[in-house]
């Protein structure tokens, strides 16, 4: 089983042209003391928040992630610098780039994720579905390739 980039999945089924990892755009308010952005799950996020994390201070050459959850979703926000996120299903890979504060990306459960190429000033805050479970991860891909070939 390989997988196409996104921009090469028209041959794939409707359902499987993308990651189904989305951006979501963080309403936020300005004036003269600055700007606050508000994350409300019953109206912006899909899924309530069970488990918050955040990293930084990751060298630039460092890969983050490579793993993927059977259950749990995650909402990745960088909270400051910018990162680029690879979402891949076994079947389409895509690749992201989070650089504003006011947009979110949804991976969700299912996904494999990858957190790549970090600014050395990056902030990024995970918000997750569910508390740590470490049956939940999958963290090698020919394993997470198999899970998904296995999916009804």
């Amino acid at each position: 089983m390989g997988f196409n980039d996104r921009n090469n999945s028209e041959g794939l089924p409707n359902d499987l042209r993308g990651t189904g990892a989305r951006f979501y755009e963080i309403p936020s308010y300005s004036d003269d003391r600055g700007t606050i952005a508000i994350l409300e799950w019953e109206k912006l996020l899909p899924f309530p928040i069970r488990r918050m994390f955040y990293t930084y201070l990751v060298p630039t050459a460092e890969i983050r992630g490579e793993h993927a959850h059977k259950h749990c979703e995650q909402f990745l926000l960088a909270l400051h610098g910018s990162l680029g996120v690879v979402a891949d299903n076994g079947f389409v890979r895509e690749t992201f780039q989070l650089d504003s504060p006011l947009r979110g990306l949804h991976l969700p459960a299912g996904v494999w994720g990858v957190q790549q190429s970090h600014t050395p000033d990056n902030v990024l805050l995970v918000l997750a579905s569910d508390p740590y479970d470490p049956g939940d991860y999958i963290r090698d891909y020919a394993e997470y390739l198999e899970y998904v070939k296995g999916k009804p």
